[in-house]
């Protein structure tokens, strides 16, 4: 099926697997920017098509972006995280645990990615801890960050 706005052609395996998901021709139409299955989830979450191309301009993917959304969060909440090298989703997992940019980067920083720090943090670690767990019995004129 193509779209004459875009020109994107859907391939028939991306036309049955989106009738798999109860999506019609007009679905596809709709959301030409996203696979069959973002276009479910998007559905599901009641995330319109215009809602679901400001995540994406923002580099959010549906499932972030679903995220993000119960979180109350906009996509100029990104920006920021992006500018200071961060993957976009990392501003909505931060999001998720509480963790602010700078608490953020100073966790990467010590060579914690974000996902790993959100974890120990939700865990009640600080970064003084980690740091020490992370290096033990290496002695500290040896430890390193990337």
């Amino acid at each position: 099926m193509g779209d004459a706005a875009t020109g994107r052609v859907r391939s028939a395996a991306e036309v049955a697997e989106a009738r798999a998901y109860g999506l019609t021709h007009a679905d596809l139409g709709a959301w030409r920017h996203l696979t069959p299955i973002e276009i479910y989830w998007a559905v599901q979450h009641h995330v319109a098509p215009a809602a679901a191309r400001r995540w994406a301009a923002a580099g959010l993917r549906v499932g972030d972006a679903v995220r993000a959304i119960a979180l109350g969060m906009t996509p100029e909440e990104i920006a920021p995280w992006a500018a200071a090298g961060f993957a976009p989703g990392d501003a909505v997992e931060a999001k998720e645990v509480g963790v602010p940019l700078e608490t953020a980067a100073a966790w990467r920083e010590a060579g914690f990615i974000l996902p790993d720090a959100a974890l120990l943090i939700r865990d009640g670690w600080t970064l003084d801890q980690a740091v020490t767990a992370r290096y033990a019995g290496i002695p500290a004129e040896d430890w390193s960050s990337p």
